[in-house]
């Protein structure tokens, strides 16, 4: 498994990177085919910000931890992704037992695309239009902790965007097309 350490600052010694190479690589047992870790490290004022994001079997999964500490934030975010790793894999069970369908695949997601010009956007994510259940919509946006996911609606075909209410509730808006 390829590990990818952005770190702007310079301030991650080696002995961090070595860290966290061993703690993140212990996700690998959770995958067929994991194909590479990026990390991003940030010092905010006291605090280190470390986000990490695992490609790996046709999954995407990221999580992002602050802390006083590199070792503690690096600890907690991969504590944190293995706790959705396990919770990945029971719904996967679960869902594969009720229905007897085949287990259903996940997004690729593509990096980010980065434009030569300047421009007043920031950042470019892109998401695969691939049909897919209402579920699989929700693990993915789980999985990817992200506050809405769009995806294509295998039943009705329609456009739809999945996100997470101020109530940590979950609501469904419809794109009429």
């Amino acid at each position: 498994m390829e590990m990818l350490v952005r770190n702007a600052e310079g301030n991650l010694t080696q002995s961090d990177r070595d860290y966290a190479a061993k703690k993140l690589g212990r996700l690998d047992r959770y995958f067929h085919q994991a194909h590479r870790v990026e990390m991003v490290h940030r010092e905010e004022k006291l605090h280190h910000c470390i986000e990490v994001t695992v490609f790996a079997d046709h999954y995407t999964l990221r999580g992002e931890v602050t802390d006083e500490s590199v070792t503690a934030a690096i600890d907690k975010v991969a504590g944190k992704l293995e706790k959705r790793l396990r919770r990945l894999k029971t719904k996967l069970v679960r869902s594969h037992r009720r229905k007897t369908n085949p287990v259903p695949e996940a997004l690729l997601t593509e990096p980010p695309h980065e434009d030569e010009t300047e421009a007043p956007i920031a950042e470019y994510t892109h998401f695969s239009a691939k049909p897919m259940s209402l579920e699989e919509a929700h693990l993915q946006m789980e999985l990817l902790d992200h506050p809405f996911f769009p995806f294509l609606n295998q039943e009705n075909s329609q456009f739809e965007v999945l996100y997470k209410t101020s109530g940590g509730r979950v609501g469904l808006m419809t794109v009429p097309g």
